[in-house]
């Protein structure tokens, strides 16, 4: 699940009647996102049984979870 902010914008008639044009983002990411590295957690988790924590670096398992701050992914 995903979910983006977006600025208020208001629709004149002659927009409506054309193609709509995407909801403007409030921010465009530069770099790795949260869900970028929770995915990638998850991946890596998934294919070799561990990973580095998300939260501290620590060595996280897929049985049970961080070593270091007890991060879990479920």
């Amino acid at each position: 699940m995903a979910a983006v902010a977006t600025a208020e914008t208001h629709v004149t008639d002659s927009e409506r009647d054309g193609a709509e044009a995407p909801t403007p983002r409030l921010f465009n990411p530069h770099g790795p996102t949260l869900e970028d590295a929770i995915l990638a957690t998850w991946e890596k988790l998934a294919t070799a049984g561990q990973a580095p924590c998300p939260v501290c670096g620590g060595e996280m398992s897929h049985a049970g979870g961080c070593e270091s701050c007890g991060s879990e992914l479920r």
